[in-house]
């Protein structure tokens, strides 16, 4: 099952680097203001990092002032299960800013049992050019910038230097190299609190972060020193002193993110790869998320029912493009290198001769499906690199299946959303081709179109799935009726 929102990737790189492109939210009656420029205190920091109130990690920061500006070093190791799977997640970030806190440059590196993944680079206020992926399968960016870029990093302290009262916003740019592009981050003061912690009570700032809809929540005391952090999915930083921080994670028994990330269902549905037509109650905070996508999936009120679409009956030509994405959904994009030479060729021999759209689609999800071995894994997947691993789960299924798609010219789309297995809801990732309509396709269990059971969250790559941390925890379903093939 999908498992992109494990706490190292989330953490580490997202709010240690960067944030990714936020979703429209309701706009504010006060826009925020640039936090004030003001000199930051050396820091060494040590946390604990908890799941639900269990270590599984911890992570070390260091702000060191150097000629010209700061120097950043960001540093976390976690450990989970995945599927049952023990995963050890450890993650360095480096960078160093200007005395106004610009960017100049950035190395982070993220090691997993799969991979490593990697994105360093500089900048000059004008431009940003990074080499970023997977190791051996990197790509070059270079990003015009209209503003020089910060990490968010130092935003906390420079808030704080402001002695701002609850209501005030602040905002900075910050990229990431998933999106490639340079987007605002807001800090929100929400209040003065005591907070209880393993050292006594301390008296901090309590404040919102909030990007890509996600909102998290840190403490800081009155030097800037940050207390406490929670992010989603009941994971927390707790600083702590370094021996404390580097002691207590049990390692033979590590918490199974996919089995405590799950959307509580009530009934069962008998055979879900079968499953034509499915209707759920929705309930939670994140009901009103789930977007209405008809023909397949419509939403009325707290119903939402999804039908398994007809395959396409009349031939459709490669490379007819749809009308509401255009050329984009045939054009390669970070992570789909439908542009590469190994990706093309696998492409052509996966289609063969086919002509008519329908067939090569056919071949394809059978040829996915057969090829990339299903193993639970952490990466940041590249379509490139698993062409050559031939392994991974759901995601990197489908960044493959969307690649070979493109370069046969299908044009494709990746979906993140939830799959019914196991007796309840997970969170996974499939695709969706343009066969003269817009069809599901799932290359993990070899469907097209995808069961009934397949509920559509976010429509797009990693800069759109990040989006479901916000929902993650704020569903429940219940079985209304469930009709079989």
């Amino acid at each position: 099952m999908r498992r992109l929102f494990i706490f190292a990737v989330v953490a580490a790189w997202v709010a240690l680097l960067a944030t990714l492109v936020r979703k429209h939210v309701e706009p504010e009656a006060a826009p925020p203001t640039p936090p004030p420029l003001t000199d930051l205190a050396a820091r060494d920091e040590w946390f604990g990092v908890y799941k639900d109130g269990r270590k599984i990690g911890h992570a070390h920061r260091v702000v060191a002032r150097r000629d010209g500006g700061y120097a950043f070093t960001e540093e976390s190791v976690v450990t989970l299960a995945m599927l049952g799977t023990p995963q050890k997640l450890e993650s360095v970030l480096q960078a160093e800013t200007d005395d106004a806190f610009a960017l100049r440059t950035f190395s982070y590196t993220l090691v997993t049992p799969a991979t490593v993944f990697g994105a360093r680079g500089t900048s000059d206020d004008h431009t940003l050019r990074a080499r970023y992926g997977p190791k051996g399968h990197e790509a070059d960016l270079v990003l015009p910038l209209s503003e020089p870029i910060a990490l968010p990093s130092t935003l906390r302290p420079r808030v704080l230097a402001d002695h701002p009262a609850p209501g005030a916003r602040y905002s900075v740019p910050v990229f990431s190299p998933l999106t490639a592009r340079s987007e605002p981050m807001v800090v929100a003061i929400e209040a003065r609190e005591r907070l209880q912690t393993k050292q006594g009570a301390v008296d901090t700032l309590r404040i919102a972060e909030e990007h890509q809809s996600v909102k998290t929540h840190a403490w800081l005391d009155d030097d800037g020193n940050v207390v406490r952090e929670e992010a989603v999915l009941g994971f927390t930083l707790e600083r702590e002193p370094r021996v404390d921080a580097l002691a207590g994670v049990d390692e033979r028994n590590p918490i199974d993110l996919v089995a405590t990330s799950g959307i509580p269902v009530e009934g069962t549905i008998a055979d879900p790869r079968g499953a034509a037509h499915v209707t759920l109650r929705v309930r939670g905070k994140a009901a009103r998320t789930i977007p209405n996508d008809p023909p397949r999936q419509h939403v009325d009120a707290d119903l939402l029912t999804i039908a398994r679409e007809p395959f396409p009956a009349d031939a459709v030509p490669l490379g007819r493009v749809p009308p509401d994405d255009g050329p984009a959904a045939l054009a390669p994009s970070p992570f789909v290198e439908s542009d590469d030479p190994a990706i093309e060729r696998a492409a052509a021999q996966a289609v063969g001769d086919a002509t008519d759209a329908r067939v090569a689609a056919r071949r394809l999800v059978g040829w996915v499906h057969d090829t990339v071995e299903k193993a639970p894994s952490v990466t940041v997947p590249s379509a490139r690199e698993v062409l050559e691993s031939r392994r991974g789960d759901c995601n990197e299924h489908a960044v493959l299946l969307a690649a070979l798609a493109r370069a046969a010219g299908i044009p494709s789309r990746i979906i993140a959303g939830a799959v019914y297995a196991n007796d309840g809801f997970y969170y996974h990732a499939w695709n969706e081709l343009w066969l003269g309509t817009w069809v599901s396709a799932d290359a993990v269990f070899d469907q097209l179109p995808a069961d009934a059971t397949h509920v559509k969250l976010i429509e797009g790559g990693l800069e759109r799935q990040m989006a479901l941390m916000g929902i993650i925890g704020q569903l429940a379903f219940a079985v209304v009726e469930e009709t079989p093939q």
